[in-house]
């Protein structure tokens, strides 16, 4: 295995292990929603929307004696942008993870697909480094 082979085991590892630290975080986040504990960072978490006013516009007030706000999942989905896409999203993640684990499998010698693969890694590690650098920046702003 040449340097190329290294760069590409240590690329699909790195986008494995962001996929599970970003698949952590955007459930617990779905799971409140879900709930009906969903409070204002939640929200933030999973739509991106980032200004106090703006979320409240989007969902109403929430209750006055906890916090939560009273929202269902098709709300949030309703309402999320282009920066909750990339704080998460099961899908992208999972393609992500599906990408990284077929460039880990011997097989792709077999099929000749290798520059298909490289090509895919590439987008899928794009995608986790942007949802990477849009979480730094979301959490600057809390």
């Amino acid at each position: 295995m040449g340097a190329a082979g290294y760069t590409q085991l240590v690329a699909a590892f790195a986008i494995l292990l962001s996929v599970a630290v970003r698949w952590i975080r955007s459930g617990a986040s779905w799971g409140a929603i879900d709930d009906g504990t969903a409070t204002a960072e939640h929200l933030r978490d999973v739509t991106g929307i980032l200004e106090p006013d703006k979320l409240l516009e989007a969902f109403g007030p929430p209750r006055l004696q906890d916090g939560v706000f009273p929202v269902t999942h098709k709300e949030v989905l309703r309402h999320r942008t282009g920066l909750g896409y990339l704080l998460g999203d099961r899908w992208l993640d999972g393609g992500s993870a599906v990408i990284a684990v077929l460039v880990l499998l011997p097989l792709w010698p077999i099929w000749g697909t290798r520059a298909w693969l490289e090509l895919l890694l590439v987008f899928a590690s794009l995608y986790q480094l942007a949802g990477w650098f849009a979480s730094m920046t979301f959490m600057g702003r809390r």
